[in-house]
């Protein structure tokens, strides 16, 4: 099992998860990691735009799955929402779960933790 874990605090940062991301991924489908890697954005985005801490991400490819789970401070649990045209923004959540096999969150001791598992 390959596995990738980085702190991070704004979204200047998300170039260099990307790349990092991209690299633990060589060797997977292409199309398995350009998902992965929209899913990661959506994911470390709304880390950056509604808690004020950053966090943490951990990428696990294990047999053709490949887990994302972002850790962060807030209690405030994702949810996800109907597409409204006339409010911006809000589709993050929609394509994290059009593009993975199964995705949720739980509590953790300092915060919350939100997974999604692609491929495998």
């Amino acid at each position: 099992m390959d596995a990738l874990r980085l702190p991070f605090a704004d979204a200047g940062e998300s170039a260099t998860i990307r790349r990092s991301a991209a690299q633990l991924l060589a060797g997977q489908s292409p199309d398995l990691v350009e998902d992965v890697l929209l899913v990661i954005t959506e994911l470390v985005d709304n880390v950056v735009q509604h808690t004020d801490d950053g966090g943490e991400l951990c990428v696990r490819s294990d047999n053709g799955a490949v887990w994302v789970e972002v850790y962060d401070r807030s209690r405030v649990f994702p949810r996800l929402q109907r597409h409204d045209p006339r409010r911006p923004g809000g589709r993050g959540l929609l394509l994290v779960a059009a593009l993975t096999e199964t995705w949720g969150s739980r509590p953790t001791e300092t915060g919350k933790l939100v997974w999604a598992r692609l491929g495998g």
